[in-house]
C-alpha cells in the first residue's frame, strides 16, 4: 500500500506532526516556568497523545525518517528541548521541596503535585523517535 508516490505525503504528515509536539513542548517550558501545574499536567496529557500519534506517523514511514534532513533536524530539536524540559522540572521539583518546611502544607502539597505531575507521565519513558 505504501509506494514511492505516497512517500512525500507520509513525510509531510509526520513533520506536521512532530511540529505540533514540538509546539506543545514549548508551551511545556512556558508552563514549568511560570510553575502553572494545572497547565503542566495538561500539556502533559496532550504530549502523551501527541507522542503516540507521531509514532504511529513514523511507523507507516516504512523508512528511517532521519533519512530526511528536515526531519532529522527536527527530531533533534523534539529530543534536546524535552531533556531540557525534564531538566528543569527536576529543578522545580528541588526547588519546591528546598523551599517546604515540614510545617508548610501548601509548599509540600506543591513539590508533591509537581512530582506527581511528571511521574504520572509513563508514556514518554523509554520512547525514543530516533
Amino acid at each position: 500500500m505504501s509506494d514511492s508516490r505516497d512517500t512525500p505525503a507520509d513525510f509531510d504528515r509526520f513533520l506536521t506532526l512532530l511540529e505540533v509536539h514540538e509546539n506543545l513542548l514549548h508551551a511545556e517550558t512556558q508552563a514549568i516556568a511560570a510553575k502553572e501545574l494545572d497547565i503542566i499536567e495538561s500539556i502533559l496529557q496532550k504530549k502523551d497523545e501527541s507522542m503516540e500519534i507521531v509514532l504511529a506517523a513514523r511507523d507507516n514511514l516504512g523508512v528511517d525518517p532521519r533519512t530526511n534532513k528536515q526531519l532529522d533536524s527536527l527530531i533533534d530539536r523534539v529530543i534536546e528541548l524535552q531533556k531540557r524540559n525534564a531538566d528543569s522540572f527536576q529543578k522545580l521539583v528541588k526547588h519546591q521541596s528546598s523551599k517546604a518546611s515540614p510545617k508548610d502544607e501548601s509548599k509540600n502539597l506543591l513539590s508533591n503535585r509537581l512530582k506527581q505531575a511528571y511521574s504520572g507521565n509513563k508514556r514518554n519513558t523509554g520512547i525514543r523517535l530516533d
